[in-house]
């Protein structure tokens, strides 16, 4: 199942004019088949999930089990446009979501963060249901102090909102 979604991907990104860099690419390849296993499994768990969750979109975390340093951040995209983890803003703000990430994980900071967005579509033309996988990708890097500090201001402020 991973093979086939990742497939698809790197077939709607060509054919978008935006292909996937490759060096993109061959990190995602050279991964293991139980970290394929563990996101395939977090996907299917999906239909688990309860109405609300599946309205207002919901995040999982996963690493890889090949190469230490390699995080991936699962964002089921909500069926509520108007959320905050909707495809549209998501694919808006994958940057910020992504350096979100780095400045969490920075005892060791990871060398690759995959932000990685799952979309459930009902199929046109029968009763199945399609999966849309996006895939958005930042390398990590050290924060200093003075910017870790920043980020904490501004995750107490949006707490206070």
């Amino acid at each position: 199942m991973w093979f086939k979604l990742f497939n698809s991907v790197l077939e709607r990104y060509y054919e978008a004019g935006r292909p996937l860099p490759n060096e993109q690419v061959d990190i995602l390849v050279d991964e293991s088949m139980y970290t394929y296993t563990c996101l395939v499994e977090k996907i299917l768990a999906y239909i688990t999930m309860d109405q609300d969750s599946r309205w207002n979109g919901y995040v999982r975390h996963e690493h890889s089990y090949h190469v230490f340093g390699r995080h991936y951040l699962i964002v089921f995209y909500a069926q509520d446009d108007s959320s905050s983890l909707s495809a549209e803003n998501v694919r808006l703000s994958y940057k910020d979501l992504l350096s979100d990430i780095n400045v969490q994980l920075q005892e060791p900071v990871m060398d690759d963060l995959f932000l990685l967005g799952v979309e459930f579509r009902p199929c046109e033309d029968s009763v199945n249901t399609e999966v849309y996988l996006d895939i958005f990708h930042q390398s990590g890097s050290l924060i200093d102090e003075s910017t870790q500090r920043l980020y904490e201001r501004l995750a107490q402020l949006q707490a206070q909102l």
